[in-house]
């Protein structure tokens, strides 16, 4: 399990997201404001291949006046990786290099595309 609270830097600001959940599939990371919000969940896959999916999330407040119940919407913004090795395979050296070249690809070009409904 990981370190509790974990510490994210959003836009320059560093957060604290204490552990709120744990389980033995997922845990999840929490501001106390309920703004920001880290999701670490097993992904499903064949014997041998493991897998997290990573997830930061920002709620944003409810343009719709007048709800006092609810100061939040469901919808937030997320962006989300998710992490897949297989185990039986053994240590790789490639993971690395992988790694770098997906977050490398991730720009806000392949972003706006990705918006724009491309596939």
């Amino acid at each position: 399990m990981f370190s509790d609270p974990l510490s994210v830097t959003v836009d320059g600001s560093a957060k604290s997201l204490p552990r709120v959940e744990a389980s033995k599939q997922r845990t999840l990371y929490r501001t106390a404001d309920g703004v920001f919000a880290i999701k670490i969940a097993d992904t499903p896959g064949r014997n041998g291949l493991l897998g997290a999916s990573i997830e930061l999330a920002q709620r944003s407040p409810d343009p719709t006046p007048g709800n006092v119940f609810d100061d939040y919407r469901d919808i937030v913004n997320a962006f989300g990786i998710t992490y897949r090795f297989d185990v039986s395979r053994g240590d790789s050296d490639d993971l690395p290099i992988l790694r770098t070249a997906l977050l490398s690809l991730v720009s806000g070009a392949f972003e706006t595309r990705l918006l724009s409904g491309e596939k």
